[in-house]
C-alpha cells in the first residue's frame, strides 16, 4: 500500500509500505512546474519488508517492523521547507544487520541522464569498492576522482582514467563528526534549478549513480543481542541558481540530451 505525504508548497511524497521506501517524490523546478524526481524504484537487495504503519496524520508517517528478533521504528515526516526526515530506532534479540531502501533521485524529472547533476560531498575519505573487508583502509580523497569536497558534475569525474570503465559510482564516503543531524552532501541540476540536500547523523554514506539516476544511502545498521541504535536522515529538495553554487569543473549540457 502506498501512502501520501504532502506539504504547503505541494509537494507529494509517496511511501510503500511493503519495504518503507520513497516510491516518487513530485517536487517544483525552478518555474515551478511539478516533475516525480525519482528515476528509478530502489534497491530491494537489502531492504527489509513486512512492515506495518499508521494512517499519515499531518505530514507524517510511522512504520514498524517486527522480524526474526529485529524490531524497528521508522518515522517519515515531510515539512514545508521541502525536508523529509527520516527518524529510525532499531533493536534486536540476536546479532543483526538492517538497511533502509534508498530514493533513486533524477532531478530533471523523466529518464534524462544525470551526468550534469553536480555534487558537492563533505567526505575526505572513501572506499574503492562498496562492501569491502572490514579491516580494508579508506582512502584519503585528495588529489582523485572521488574529492567531491568542491562541486563537480559527475560525468566529468567518471571520464577520469580510474573510473572510465565504470557504468557509475557504487562506492562508500566517510567524513569526520557523527551525532549531530548535519549536511553531508548536496547535489544540484543546472537545467531544472533544482538541488537535493542531504543530511545524516551518520559520518558515512554510499553513493551509487548509474546513467539514469543517483542516490545516497544510509549505511546498514549492525545490531548486537539488546543494542539500541538510532539515526537520522533528511533530504531537502529546493532550487537554487545553479552560478551560486561554486562549480569547480565545467558542466556541458549535451550530456543530457
Amino acid at each position: 500500500m502506498m501512502h501520501l505525504l504532502r506539504n504547503a508548497r505541494g509537494m507529494r511524497v509517496a511511501i510503500d509500505a511493503h519495504d518503507a521506501s520513497v516510491r516518487a517524490w513530485w517536487a517544483p523546478d525552478r518555474y515551478g512546474r511539478l516533475a516525480d524526481v525519482l528515476g528509478a524504484a530502489p534497491s530491494a537487495a537489502h531492504a527489509s519488508t513486512g512492515w506495518r504503519c499508521d494512517p499519515p496524520d499531518d505530514g507524517c508517517l510511522l512504520l514498524r517492523l517486527a522480524q526474526d528478533g529485529l524490531s524497528v521504528r521508522l518515522a517519515y515526516r515531510l515539512d514545508d521547507d521541502g525536508s523529509l526526515h527520516l527518524d529510525c530506532a532499531a533493536t534486536a534479540d540476536a546479532v543483526s544487520r538492517f538497511a533502509l531502501a534508498a530514493p533513486r533521485f533524477n532531478l530533471q524529472g523523466g529518464r534524462a541522464a544525470v551526468g550534469d547533476h553536480v555534487l558537492r560531498l563533505a567526505a575526505d575519505r572513501y572506499r574503492p569498492w562498496s562492501g569491502g573487508c572490514a579491516g580494508d583502509a579508506a582512502l584519503d580523497v585528495a588529489g582523485s576522482a572521488f574529492d567531491f569536497r568542491q562541486p563537480a558534475p559527475l560525468a566529468s569525474r567518471l571520464a577520469w582514467p580510474a573510473l572510465a570503465q565504470s557504468a557509475g559510482f557504487r562506492h562508500d564516503f566517510y567524513w569526520t563528526g557523527s551525532g549531530q543531524l548535519r549536511e553531508a552532501a548536496r547535489v544540484a541540476d543546472p537545467a531544472s534549478g533544482r538541488v537535493l540536500r542531504f543530511s545524516s547523523t551518520q559520518d558515512s554514506c554510499h553513493l551509487y549513480s548509474d546513467a539514469r539516476c543517483f542516490s545516497l544511502l544510509a549505511q546498514g545498521v549492525q545490531l548486537q543481542p539488546g543494542q539500541v541504535k538510532r539515526f537520522q536522515l533528511a533530504y531537502r529538495l529546493g532550487v537554487q541558481d545553479i552560478d551560486a553554487f561554486d562549480i569547480s569543473e565545467p558542466v556541458s549540457m549535451m550530456s543530457n540530451k
